[in-house]
């Protein structure tokens, strides 16, 4: 996207993708006519890679970061050129791992990186446990070495705390994690130069800058 006349712009100019190019392009701020936009975005991404190369701050902190940003982008953001993700209510990660990770909808990693954000959140446990039958339930370990996102027990469990084993252990890889969202949102930005980037949001132009955006005069 051409940004150069950005700067006889003003903010209420803007086209809603030209709003959304702010929010992903990872510039510091974008010169306009009356003053400076900045978006949330990449200052999330570099706290996060602050965080993660430091000893008491590299477990928690980063993945929290790292699974807020692809709900973010989750949030805001689909393609047009590949089919709609069959769950409009889904939780956005699910949908940012579809539409920008490659990932087919019901893809274990998917339900694993769920569980993982949803036991992260809620309660600071790598143990998680599903609230649904139809769901499974993990009992994780950061493991940095493993070369793939995770690694999987062959034996499933069944969320039950009485029938849990050590060997039904999944292992996560928390680097590849963060390097996931940071991947998400340069895809979406790239969608958005290839012009296949939908804006999702309900509240359209002024909710994308009300929860993203910043504009400095």
């Amino acid at each position: 996207m051409d940004i150069s006349e950005w700067k006889d712009k003003g903010l209420i100019d803007l086209t809603i993708l030209e709003l959304a190019y702010a929010h992903l392009g990872g510039k510091s701020y974008y010169q306009l006519k009356d003053g400076d936009l900045k978006s949330i975005l990449p200052i999330t991404l570099q706290e996060i890679n602050h965080a993660r190369h430091r000893e008491y701050s590299k477990n928690f902190v980063p993945v929290v970061g790292a699974f807020a940003v692809i709900e973010q982008i989750g949030f805001c953001y689909s393609r047009t050129d590949i089919p709609k993700f069959s769950n409009s209510d889904s939780s956005p990660i699910l949908k940012a791992l579809y539409y920008f990770a490659d990932y087919s909808e019901g893809h274990l990693d998917t339900k694993a990186l769920y569980a993982l954000r949803n036991s992260f959140f809620h309660n600071a446990s790598l143990m998680a446990i599903a609230q649904h039958k139809n769901k499974p339930s993990f009992y994780f370990q950061f493991d940095r070495e493993i070369d793939s996102l995770t690694k999987y027990s062959p034996v499933v469990w069944d969320g039950k705390v009485e029938t849990f084993k050590p060997e039904m252990t999944t292992l996560i890889n928390p680097d590849k994690i963060i390097d996931l969202a940071s991947s998400i949102a340069d895809n979406a930005l790239a969608c958005l130069e290839e012009e296949t980037l939908s804006v999702d949001l309900e509240g359209g132009q002024k909710e994308l800058f009300y929860r993203f955006l910043k504009h400095f005069r």
